[in-house]
C-alpha cells in the first residue's frame, strides 16, 4: 500500500530557506518577493494575500515560492506569461511535481530547471525537518549560463 504522506502535505504556505534564497539573490539580485506576507517577504518590495501578484503586472527580477496547494497553476502559468507577454524575469522555488498539467503547460521546454538534490528544510515550521517532497528552481527568461552557474552552487557538483 502506497503511504499517501510521502506526497502530500497539510501544508501549503513553505517558507524559504534563508541561504537559499540568499544564493540565488547573490546572482539575480531580486528587485520583488511576488508570494509574500509582512512577516516573511524577502524582497524589500513584494507582494502579498490583499495585495495579490495574481492582479498585477511584475517587474523586473522576481523571486517566487507560492503556496504549494491547488491553486499553484495560477502562479506558475502567471510567471510563465509575465515572461511570455512582458519579458519579466522570474526565479521560483516550487515542488518538483513533473506529473501536474502545470509542469508540462509552463515550465517544461518553456523555462530552465534545477532540480534540487536531496529534500528542502524550510524555514517556519516548529522542527527544521525535510519536507515530503523534492524541489525544483524554475527560471523563466533566466540567462542560461548564469543559471548553470546557479545549478552548480546550489546542488554542489
Amino acid at each position: 500500500m502506497i503511504n499517501k504522506g510521502l506526497f502530500t502535505s497539510d501544508k501549503d504556505d513553505w517558507q524559504t530557506p534563508l541561504d537559499l534564497f540568499e544564493l540565488l539573490n547573490d546572482y539575480y539580485n531580486f528587485d520583488c518577493d511576488v508570494c509574500a506576507d509582512d512577516n516573511n517577504a524577502l524582497c524589500e518590495n513584494y507582494f502579498t494575500k490583499e495585495n495579490s501578484c495574481l492582479t498585477a503586472d511584475w517587474y523586473g527580477m522576481n523571486f517566487m515560492n507560492p503556496p504549494y496547494g491547488r491553486d499553484i497553476i495560477k502562479f506558475v502559468s502567471k510567471a510563465h506569461h509575465q515572461y511570455d507577454m512582458l519579458g519579466n524575469v522570474t526565479i521560483g522555488l516550487l515542488p518538483a511535481r513533473t506529473d501536474t498539467k502545470w509542469f508540462h503547460n509552463y515550465i517544461y521546454d518553456q523555462a530552465e530547471i534545477i532540480f534540487i538534490k536531496g529534500r528542502l528544510k524550510f524555514r517556519g515550521g516548529k522542527l527544521l525537518q525535510p519536507a515530503p517532497f523534492p524541489s525544483m528552481i524554475v527560471g523563466w527568461g533566466v540567462n542560461l549560463i548564469l543559471f548553470q552557474k546557479v545549478k552548480k552552487l546550489i546542488n554542489k557538483e
